[in-house]
């Protein structure tokens, strides 16, 4: 972890030191000045810069004073960057995937890796390997950790799914989560797991729900993909990260990510109701930051939604969508696609 974090100090230098300089900056503490854009990352803005974006995914903890502070300078100034629309530099890797990836390609994307026997948000092994005999090569995952702190497929912690007694909430712990089959059939799976699979699927992609709905997420974000990066390194399945796209919730989560590694692609959750000014800022945000595709949930849907995105050049994915005839309805619409549990793009004709 301590290496992947200081990859990201690495590249922050990279990043914003070609852009700024990095000299003649001093507002890395809350006490030498407003940080540019702050309003748009804290909810309260009495909270702290320090506490907005300390860095303890750079192990601050373990440098000297003038490197804890030359680091948090790095971060603010990498952020405000951000804020005031500059871009990524594009990595080797990102040369060499952008190329392989097109959201066109895709009409279908599997939910929670697929369902099965009238089964929903299953993300086991069996509902994978299902959909991908269907032909679908494009799928969604959820994350959450077990009580003992490993990453595991699973959508939250709600509903038993008949891993445990009852149908009040329980976090289970990993050996408590590998016993117990989902629904007494399905196999869970860790996320290393999921790694190990998808290794075997190289024309498999899959976007990551880690479900950061909160403002103030950049920093967690962060140490959500570097645990996410070192798992797949460490299970020997680093080349499945080039087939992984972030889902994001909000402007925050993308600097937390795009720091990290070069995915192939993003995708912006349009998960609540929007009013038409914030849906335009948003369709903008993704042209900028070159997101190119957003999903919405259906009963947010509109013809109008689609145009504001469509004018923006962003593919529009509705979802959650079983139905054959209302997927084909929102495809006649306009939608690119649409995010299913178990329809493949063979229904939407």
């Amino acid at each position: 972890m301590y290496e992947i974090r200081l990859h990201v100090c690495e590249r922050m230098i990279n990043m914003v030191g070609g852009t700024f300089g990095i000299t003649g900056q001093k507002q890395y503490r809350n006490d030498l000045g407003q940080i540019p854009g702050y309003d748009k990352f804290a909810e309260d803005k009495k909270e702290s810069s320090e506490e907005m974006f300390s860095f303890t995914s750079c192990a601050l903890f373990l440098l000297p004073e003038m490197m804890r502070r030359f680091i948090l300078t790095l971060e603010i100034l990498f952020v405000s960057l951000f804020l005031l629309g500059g871009s990524f530099p594009e990595t080797e890797a990102a040369r060499n995937t952008s190329g392989g990836f097109s959201w066109k390609d895709y009409r279908t994307i599997a939910h929670a890796l697929g369902g099965m026997d009238g089964k929903d948000y299953l993300n086991s092994r069996e509902g994978f390997l299902f959909m991908y005999e269907q032909g679908v090569r494009l799928f969604e995952l959820d994350l959450s950790r077990t009580s003992d702190g490993v990453w595991v497929c699973r959508h939250n912690w709600n509903d038993s799914m008949g891993q445990w007694d009852g149908n009040g909430k329980k976090v289970l712990t990993e050996k408590e989560f590998r016993q117990s089959k989902i629904y007494g059939k399905y196999t869970p799976m860790t996320l290393e797991d999921f790694f190990l699979l998808l290794k075997d699927y190289p024309d498999a992609y899959v976007l990551i729900d880690s479900k950061q709905y909160s403002l103030r997420n950049y920093q967690r974000t962060l140490e959500d993909y570097s645990d996410y990066v070192e798992i797949a390194r460490n299970a020997g399945a680093g080349e499945t990260l080039d087939r992984i796209i972030p889902e994001i919730y909000n402007e925050a989560m993308f600097p937390g990510t795009a720091m990290l590694y070069s995915f192939p692609s993003y995708v912006y959750s349009l998960w609540q109701e929007y009013s038409v000014e914030e849906l335009e800022y948003i369709a903008s945000f993704c042209k900028e930051k070159g997101i190119p595709a957003a999903t919405v949930y259906w009963e947010y849907w509109s013809e109008e939604t689609e145009k504001i995105f469509e004018k923006n050049g962003i593919s529009l994915y509705v979802y959650t969508v079983n139905d054959r005839d209302q997927a084909r309805r929102y495809i006649s619409q306009g939608a690119e696609g649409i995010c299913t549990d178990f329809l493949t793009a063979e229904d939407l004709w």
